[in-house]
């Protein structure tokens, strides 16, 4: 019973009747596999270890197995998941040194680590070399299982040397320290690469940065190098001596032969003009006069034999 005057409450409002589908049972049951299989994962990370791998750039990953071992297949740059009895080894697909030299601090090992290798002549020369190389991607596992992440020392070191010493033994001094040094530096290459390549490793140059010669050999060369360059020099001056020699023989014939088509010319023109005079004799008169005309003359000396040749009485 409500009084007159008295404040009644509002009835509650009712949501408005919308339609709502329901999940269908089997979406029910996968997003339920789902979420325990992600539980699982997190489960195993804290227990095992991280089940997420990253492989950063220029990097491929290599999956060793608990039970079966080193796996073939290389995991590419990106985040990727493994199960936790696979551990991942990254290692560097990117282009990287190895450097021996005698300065302290420059290569790999500290100190003298310059290579001695005998020439052909029996001369020990030291060389400083750098070799740029890469582990090829789809041979990581191979790497990782024969030689292991410390493959730089175990087998590129030992290889380089070989290498270089079997190279120089085939080589004078005069070819290692002279001109033909990227020759040698090429074989080197080559020698170096057909040894690495069964490793799964790529050679891509080979730098001859530094040759150190016994000194007597070092000046006997400086002055054989000396003499060749004199001798260049000495072609190059007969050369240009030679062709400044032709040029002025060229010029010489140019003028000589200016000169006699001139005389050429001239003896011609008088050949016509003594024709001319055979026929009409007075001819020679008349350009006489015709040369004085114009000119200021008082006394005028001529030939006794020719009569008046001007006429006085004007």
């Amino acid at each position: 019973m409500v009084v007159e005057g008295e404040w009644e409450p509002e009835p509650p409002r009712r949501a408005p009747d919308f339609p709502i589908k329901e999940i269908p049972p089997i979406m029910v049951k996968v997003f339920r596999s789902i979420a325990v299989v992600f539980v699982i994962l997190i489960i195993f990370s804290v227990m095992f270890g991280s089940i997420f791998v990253s492989v950063g750039a220029g990097e491929v990953g290599v999956k060793f197995n608990q039970f079966g071992g080193v796996e073939d297949d290389e995991l590419g740059e990106g985040l990727h998941i493994v199960p936790p009895w696979v551990s991942v080894t990254k290692y560097s697909v990117r282009s990287e040194t190895y450097t021996m030299s005698g300065v302290t601090d420059e290569g790999q090992i500290v100190g003298d680590d310059q290579i001695k290798a005998l020439t052909v002549e029996g001369l020990t020369l030291g060389l400083d070399i750098t070799v740029r190389y890469r582990v090829i991607p789809d041979e990581a596992s191979n790497v990782h299982q024969n030689l292991g992440t410390n493959y730089a020392e175990k087998i590129i070191r030992p290889t380089i040397r070989s290498s270089i010493r079997e190279v120089v033994s085939t080589k004078t001094a005069l070819q290692v320290y002279g001109e033909e040094r990227q020759l040698v530096a090429g074989e080197m290459l080559t020698n170096i690469d057909n040894a690495l390549g069964s490793d799964g490793i790529i050679v891509e140059e080979v730098l001859v940065r530094n040759v150190v010669l016994p000194t007597r050999v070092a000046e006997a060369i400086e002055a054989k190098l000396q003499a060749d360059q004199d001798a260049q020099r000495m072609i190059f001056v007969k050369e240009k001596e030679q062709l400044e020699a032709e040029r002025k023989i060229i010029e010489a014939n140019g003028i000589a032969n200016a000169t006699i088509a001139k005389a050429h010319g001239e003896a011609e023109a008088l050949g016509i003009i003594n024709e001319q005079l055979a026929k009409n004799p007075n001819l020679i008169n008349y350009k006489y006069i015709e040369m004085l005309q114009g000119q200021e003359i008082q006394t005028m000396l001529v030939p006794t034999d020719q009569g008046i040749i001007l006429d006085a009485s004007k």
